[in-house]
């Protein structure tokens, strides 16, 4: 498998938000390549190929931002959209500990179990290999193959009142808590 990273120097002082997410500062983008310097080259990579993304229309409109303002031919926004696939699969799929959200690429991480490998990462080719394990994860679970079979709560909500569900530990044991609580007090071990 073909890969190609590389930092951009944003030509412009990196915001303090920008810093918190990703640990990156103006330090560790001192040297880089401009965005025209490598745009071509971010072009040429994808080529003709399928892109592949969580959320892919809001990458779609970066790359593509990027590769007018270099004069350069745009990628077709049609690929596959994991995010799409999750809510598909997973209607109402809880949120883990941490995971931020339901349908975001750190709660599925949570959900198929990768956290031990890329649970402290905020790099992009983290984040690209984190994708690619859970898009495998989504087509063997779609296909029938996929190894953890979950209770309906987790993956389409409350049996209740169909609102999500968060995940939280108290001991030992897993709990599922309707999201609309006070009004709804279910309550589930899993």
């Amino acid at each position: 498998m073909a890969e190609y990273g590389t930092l951009i120097d944003p030509q412009r002082p990196i915001p303090q938000v920008i810093t918190e997410i990703t640990g990156l500062t103006e330090d560790d983008l001192k040297g880089a390549p401009t965005e025209a310097e490598v745009a071509s080259d971010i072009r040429d990579f994808i080529g003709l190929g399928t892109p592949v993304a969580h959320n892919l229309a809001f990458d779609m409109r970066f790359l593509n931002a990027m590769f007018r303002r270099n004069k350069l031919v745009e990628v077709a926004a049609v690929g596959i959209d994991t995010l799409a696939i999750s809510r598909s699969l997973f209607p109402k799929l809880c949120v883990y500990p941490e995971g931020g959200g339901s349908h975001r690429l750190s709660n599925l991480m949570y959900h198929f179990r990768l956290e031990d490998s890329y649970a402290n990462s905020h790099r992009a080719r983290d984040d690209v290999m984190l994708l690619v394990e859970v898009f495998r994860h989504l087509q063997d679970y779609a296909a029938g193959r996929g190894k953890v079979r979950y209770p309906e709560a987790v993956t389409h909500g409350c049996p209740t009142c169909g609102s999500p569900m968060d995940l939280t530990r108290d001991g030992g044991r897993n709990l599922l808590i309707c999201r609309k609580q006070p009004s709804c007090t279910v309550e589930l071990v899993v």
